[in-house]
């Protein structure tokens, strides 16, 4: 008994109330969740093993339709039970949340717990029910939770901490099934061999990253299990007939154009609170960190940019008819359209957000390095996004597919904020003023989200 009471005492402290608010609200999320009838997983995946054994649908898989063998070998079993799967999904919620606060350092986990699980309650929880929520879940947030964790032992080593073998096996096992889904696999071969080349450069010993090396080495061959796949290839011939039929048309510069305008104007333009919580609070740290008013106005565009285009949409279409058209097309250059300049108005307008974007990294970085690893994770984000422009399916696949930038805009958001702690407890007002409301965002978000939730 004095065993429990003791368990409780330490569970119940004031640092982990993010994790307990996080699941009273994911449990709520999950009790009133409803798959729909026509979702992927009610008229396709749960009825496949009543007609194939789970080794010849995997093949017949691999021959059409997907490298996804393992996320589909977990979906057609996970989809044939509802309440295994609400289970299962809370318990990876709850993962997800724990396993990107314990990438930061001890000492900063009680402050990055606060951040991170804000973003996650803001998150636009309806953009997973796109394909149903079962099917959306386990391709996208449980890939994501295991490979958060599968980078807790790069981190480690990041720090000069050692990791047991045992470890190293778990996160492995995370990282192939992580891996599995492509967005995935690329942001884990992308931070694994940075590090591994950072850990090279500082003449470490083999032997202290080779757990990194191995998740580098399986994150690899998944990326060429995806490549190599001809199902991946079947279903995007499919795919181009039935959503884009110039997609043949289009060389490599297109498809980033594409990627990138399409990305840029979902931030901007959605309403999604992530985006603006995460320039706003760029900006506030910019603010207190330097006078340059320069520098000030250029920390301030995106957030600007993000009211302007979201609460300012009525008043641009009465009295920029032409503009608002143009920005609502959102027309990207291509072979057919690049004589005409007004195609270009949306690449350098966006171009130019991301410049102010970096105009503040410089400012609130504090060293090279600091500004090299911030670089390569929100570089590693906007490419998860971008890439989609290689599918013909980007428009159609559209909101659940900015899940890991925003999850990345939430880790970059708690690192700025644990480096600037101090410097925001300096100003007590203002740091009060950004605490309440955060809250207040947080609120609306889960109202919105249970509102959304609840209507389906």
């Amino acid at each position: 008994m004095d065993k429990l009471k003791g368990y409780m005492k330490s569970v119940t402290q004031k640092k982990y109330l993010p994790f307990w608010v996080f699941a009273v609200v994911m449990g709520i999320y999950h009790v009133i969740m409803r798959e729909p009838e026509g979702s992927d997983a009610m008229w396709f995946f749960r009825n496949q093993l009543d007609t194939y054994t789970l080794t010849d649908y995997l093949n017949m898989r691999y021959d059409t339709w997907s490298s996804r063998l393992l996320i589909e070998a977990v979906l057609v079993y996970i989809s044939r039970n509802i309440l295994a799967w609400k289970l299962l999904d809370f318990v990876f919620w709850m993962f997800l949340a724990w396993a990107l606060v314990w990438i930061f350092p001890e000492e900063k986990r009680e402050t990055a717990s606060c951040f991170i699980v804000g973003i996650l309650l803001l998150y636009p929880m309806w953009d997973l029910r796109t394909a149903g929520w079962i099917a959306t879940s386990v391709n996208y947030s449980w890939p994501l939770a295991l490979g958060v964790f599968s980078l807790h032992g790069t981190a480690r080593t990041f720090r000069g901490q050692k990791t047991s073998v045992y470890m190293w096996i778990l996160y492995s096992l995370a990282a192939l099934y992580a891996a599995n889904m492509e967005q995935m696999a690329a942001v884990l071969f992308g931070i694994n061999f940075c590090a591994a080349v950072c850990f090279a450069l500082e003449k470490r010993p083999w032997k202290q990253y080779a757990g990194t090396l191995g998740v580098t080495a399986i994150a690899a061959a998944e990326l060429i299990f995806i490549f190599t796949c001809p199902g991946n290839g079947a279903r995007k011939e499919q795919e181009i007939i039935n959503w884009m039929p110039d997609f043949g048309s289009y060389h490599l510069l297109d498809k980033v154009s594409m990627g990138f305008v399409d990305t840029m104007h979902h931030l901007i333009a959605s309403g999604n609170l992530i985006y603006l919580c995460y320039t706003g609070c760029l900006a506030w740290i910019v603010c207190l960190k330097t006078k340059d008013v320069r520098i000030r106005f250029a920390a301030a565009v995106p957030v600007g940019m993000n009211l302007w285009f979201v609460a300012g949409s009525d008043m641009m279409e009465r009295y920029f008819p032409g503009f608002f058209k143009l920005m609502e097309k959102n027309a990207f250059i291509c072979g057919s359209n690049y004589h005409l300049a007004a195609n270009y108005i949306p690449t350098v307008l966006y171009l130019l957000l991301a410049g102010c974007m970096l105009v503040s990294f410089v400012t609130v970085c504090e060293s090279y390095f600091e500004l090299f690893g911030q670089g390569i994770l929100l570089a590693l984000g906007l490419a998860s996004r971008i890439v989609m422009g290689f599918t013909p399916t980007i428009y159609v696949s559209q909101e659940r597919t900015f899940f890991y930038l925003y999850i990345i805009f939430g880790i970059s958001g708690a690192f700025f904020l644990q480096q600037n702690f101090s410097l925001l407890k300096k100003h007590p007002r203002l740091y009060e003023a950004l605490k309440l409301s955060a809250v207040f965002l947080v609120f609306i978000g889960v109202a919105a989200n249970l509102a959304e939730i609840g209507s389906v």
